[in-house]
């Protein structure tokens, strides 16, 4: 047999062997039998040979035989005669034994995967094993380290320190080759070991990282304070007393300050935060498990010091998935009762950080000891959020604008601002620039940005005396001033002021107004509809805020013509909440007569808003022709828009909004634009067809 020296390019092949593992590397080749397929080509790589044998460079021809009785002579040789492993590298692995309690078979079961790890040569070596069962992988190490079967296999075990402690994956055990097996936390875990100096931050640096420090204080968080005036003195007493078993889960939409809550809650508590990655040196994703095999050992590591730990978007591991296919539904099912164990004892505080929990598995979230939603900050709170990290670059207007909208967070807003801020001596306005970015995000996000320009606009002009409506606004605002405790339900056509009457009670009421649309409160999964509903009247009860939810339709269906389970369910919940609910709640439709007969019966008023009357048009026909800077003086000119029907507040809003793009020349353009916003109406169809 023939073989042929390659083109080496793995550096370790060209430094010197240490004797263990050439030890190591002939064990593999000779009773493991690893030989057998080094030899099995005609023509075969020397490489192994080279590192094992001095040989020159001419090529070598050897037979199988002569190849075989070479290496068998030559393990028997060095078999018997003692060897060491470098010594930076055993006394790394000894002063990793005393931190995390590792015996001497769990010592050298480390000691050979480290070296597996980065030794190119014993890689290749151990390769030539092929795949490998959990039986044949106990057998080799057994061999290898010159141990008992039975001490590897205990050593191995879940409950082993080797797996406690994420040193080894859970998962390793499945068929393949040892390399794969005793693949070890990470690459530069190994290397630390391998060469470097050990601490905890040394072992762990490419997977637990020093959290920043809090930008928020305490005050930025005041719909959570009678859950922090709990958890702040439960949290000191927990790192005093080195409590196991602490867990914190804070849930809530991207961006409402959860990260930050973390870092402050550490603070407080003079504790050191350290964040679980969620990517590797590179900058790439890595896998749950990856993460939690990082979590495992820093749960070892840093026992020692006033510490805690943030795992933050934990849906991969806790969240239940129907797909069978899903690896992030494997995680979760087939280690449950490991990770329902490792919340028992986790011998460090930790914060768990999660955008939903809606389809967290029930089993998993009863087991912390605190579940805390971080809602987004209130109109006060974003105003005040904007002014700190926009340092005095907004205008009154622009602020005014940002606060109004409602989804909002804190992450937008610190964002936005630092991009601003950054370059604000380059920019004519920076306060349009910062509206510009904040936009874009909101867009991007699924939100509408209408408020600054349109709805600001439309609320000077607001005026109930413009409002058809059946009932006396006044008096009701009045009513409502004392008495701030009602469920309102208006309804009629689209654009008659149901919205804007809103916003304006609210304002009168010096309340901030919660709008929700049915877009807002409907989800994708079963039981979503139900949990955002309860979510919106949480969110009024601790804003203090009026309570509007328009399309109310989608969700008081009569529930005799219903056909699917969810849809009676999402009808009772909003009838509970209703009913629960002690401040004003108002709920707008276009469609009264689909509304559920108990919901009908629940609401303490209901109010139909119908289209403008002849005088009601013309005075806000007047109103929108001085702002347009119009002329009205014209004969026939309320004669010409009395013959208008089924005008709406709405439609003159429709032509302002217009106008700022296209100016309207006359107040004759000004009514054939309003007379072409009412011709797209169902009313005036039918009119046209003969009904």
């Amino acid at each position: 047999m023939r073989f042929l020296r390659p083109h080496l390019s793995a550096a370790h092949y060209n430094e010197t062997l240490n004797p263990r593992v050439r030890q190591w590397m002939l064990t593999l080749l000779v009773p493991l039998g690893g030989m057998f397929t080094y030899a099995s080509d005609d023509i075969v790589s020397d490489a192994l040979l080279q590192a094992l044998f001095d040989f020159d460079d001419a090529d070598i021809e050897l037979s199988k035989a002569e190849l075989h009785s070479l290496l068998r002579k030559e393990y028997r040789k060095c078999s018997n005669t003692p060897t060491r492993l470098p010594d930076v590298l055993q006394s790394n692995v000894a002063q990793l034994a005393k931190l995390v309690n590792l015996d001497s078979v769990e010592r050298s079961i480390l000691e050979f995967a480290v070296a597996l790890s980065m030794d190119a040569r014993l890689t290749d070596a151990a390769d030539l094993l092929g795949d490998l069962n959990t039986a044949k992988m106990f057998y080799s190490l057994a061999k290898l380290l010159n141990c008992p079967e039975n001490e590897i296999r205990v050593a191995l075990s879940r409950d082993g320190a080797l797996m406690r402690t994420g040193i080894f994956n859970l998962g390793n055990f499945d068929d393949g080759f040892l390399t794969q097996k005793l693949r070890v936390l990470s690459a530069s875990f190994a290397d630390t070991l391998y060469c470097g100096a050990v601490s905890p931050q040394a072992l762990l640096r490419n997977e637990i990282k020093k959290s920043a420090p809090a930008q928020l204080k305490l005050k930025d968080y005041p719909s959570l304070s009678e859950h922090l005036d709990i958890l702040l003195p439960y949290l000191e007493h927990s790192v005093q007393q080195r409590s196991t078993g602490v867990n914190i889960l804070l849930h809530g939409q991207p961006g409402t300050g959860k990260t930050e809550l973390a870092r402050l809650l550490a603070k407080l508590n003079h504790s050191q935060l350290y964040e679980v990655a969620s990517e590797d040196s590179d900058g790439d994703s890595v896998t749950s498990q990856y993460r939690l095999n990082a979590y495992r050992a820093a749960q070892h590591f840093f026992a020692s010091n006033d510490s805690m730990l943030v795992f933050d978007e934990v849906e991969d591991i806790f969240s239940e998935d129907a797909n069978p296919f899903s690896q992030k539904s494997a995680l979760a099912s087939k280690n449950k009762a490991w990770i329902n164990l490792m919340l028992e004892h986790n011998s460090i505080p930790t914060i768990w950080i999660s955008n939903s929990i809606n389809r967290m598995d029930p089993a998993f979230v009863r087991r912390f000891d605190f579940v805390i939603e971080v809602p987004l900050p209130n109109q006060e709170q974003r105003a005040k959020l904007l002014k700190r990290y926009s340092k005095g670059l907004l205008d009154k207007k622009t602020l005014r604008g940002l606060a109004d909208q409602e989804q909002l967070s804190p992450a937008v807003i610190e964002r936005a601002a630092h991009v601003v801020t950054s370059i604000a001596a380059k920019l004519e306005n920076p306060a349009q620039a910062m509206q510009l970015l904040i936009d874009s995000t909101l867009k991007s996000q699924g939100y509408s940005t209408a408020q600054p320009a349109e709805q600001q606009a439309t609320a000077q002009l607001y005026d109930p005396a413009f409002i058809s409506a059946d009932v006396d606004l006044a008096a009701l605002t009045d009513g409502l001033t004392a008495h701030p405790n009602a469920r309102l339900c208006l309804y009629g056509p689209p654009g008659t002021g149901k919205t804007a009457y809103g916003h304006w009670l609210a304002k009168q009421l010096n309340k901030p107004l919660l709008l929700k649309r049915a877009s807002d409160l409907l989800g994708a999964y079963v039981g979503e509809n139900e949990q955002n509903i309860a979510k919106a009247f949480k969110q009024a009860e601790e804003q203090d805020a009026v309570l509007m939810i328009d399309e109310v339709d989608s969700f008081l269906s009569d529930r005799r013509g219903v056909k699917r389970s969810w849809e009676v369910s999402m009808v009772n919940e909003m009838l509970t909440q209703m009913e629960s609910f002690s401040g004003i709640f108002i709920a707008s439709t276009n469609l009264m007569d689909g509304l559920d007969q108990a919901a009908l019966r629940r609401f303490d008023l209901k109010a139909k808003f119908g289209f403008l009357t002849s005088q009601q048009a013309w005075k806000l026909f007047c109103s929108y022709c001085k702002q347009f800077g119009l002329s009205h003086r014209q004969k026939n000119l309320q004669q010409q828009l009395s013959m208008l029907e089924y005008l709406t507040p709405g439609d003159f809003g429709a032509v302002a909004r217009m106008s700022r793009f296209s100016p309207l020349p006359s107040t004759e353009a000004f009514i054939q634009a309003l007379n072409s916003e009412v011709s797209h109406k169902e009313q005036a169809k039918k009119r046209r067809i003969g009904f």
